[in-house]
């Protein structure tokens, strides 16, 4: 018998939490004047 579809899957909600986290924290370490000032070093 398949599970209801309201149950979601405990391990999928867990890495896409995890992920979530590691993509938010990315996006906070980057610096975006570094990135401009690399952009306009590289035209």
């Amino acid at each position: 018998m398949p599970r209801p579809i309201e149950n979601r899957n405990k391990i999928t909600s867990e890495v896409k939490e995890k992920l979530q986290l590691l993509i938010d924290d990315l996006i906070a370490s980057l610096d975006l004047n570094d990135f401009i000032l690399h952009q306009l070093y590289n035209r």
